[in-house]
């Protein structure tokens, strides 16, 4: 893979991820409740889950943005997006569909549903990439303006995708309404 194309799509999971932190960090309360939600921990492991889930987001996150680290971080954001995407599907496959996903706290509320499956892969898929190998070569200047913007690029089709699949159920009411 070439460098800059590695480096763009570490960029952007290393937004992803380190805002998903940030977020869960700062109402810690309402990440514990979504986790203990999901009804497969028992609930005295929710509020550990909750603090040790952040850290791992953040610790990925900046993994991400150091060459040394960079495959072991992918590695680590790649189980994590696995481990929410089973804990995604034993609801589904339970019928829960109503709970939130907890992706990003209060500040986008998703309900689960084949859509988060389908994007997590997509996220699973970039952080495979990412750890695989990578053609040497220098970069150059035109590199860096092409990873901050390929980086800002993904992280709004990103933020776009989240906003779609989060307003879904009413998309879907305006165009029963229409139709």
């Amino acid at each position: 893979m070439d460098p800059a194309l590695k480096w763009t799509l570490a960029a952007a999971l290393s937004i992803l991820f380190a805002s998903s932190a940030a977020i869960k960090l700062a109402a810690l309360s309402r990440f514990a409740a979504a986790v203990e939600n999901y009804r497969i921990l028992p609930r005295r492991w929710s509020w550990l889950t909750a603090v040790v889930v952040p850290v791992l987001e953040a610790s990925a996150a900046i993994g991400l943005l150091i060459s040394a680290t960079r495959e072991p971080a992918a590695i680590a954001a790649a189980l994590l997006i696995a481990m929410f995407s089973a804990a995604i599907a034993i609801n589904l496959a339970r019928g829960r569909r109503e709970i939130d996903c907890g992706c990003f706290g209060a500040a986008l509320r998703q309900t689960l549903s084949g859509w988060l499956l389908a994007r997590n892969a997509i996220l699973i898929a970039a952080a495979a990439a990412i750890g695989g190998p990578e053609r040497v070569r220098p970069l150059q200047m035109l590199d860096a303006i092409t990873v901050v913007f390929g980086a800002a690029t993904l992280t709004a089709l990103y933020a776009s995708m989240n906003h779609l699949i989060a307003n879904a159920f009413w998309i879907g009411e305006l165009e029963r309404m229409r139709g």
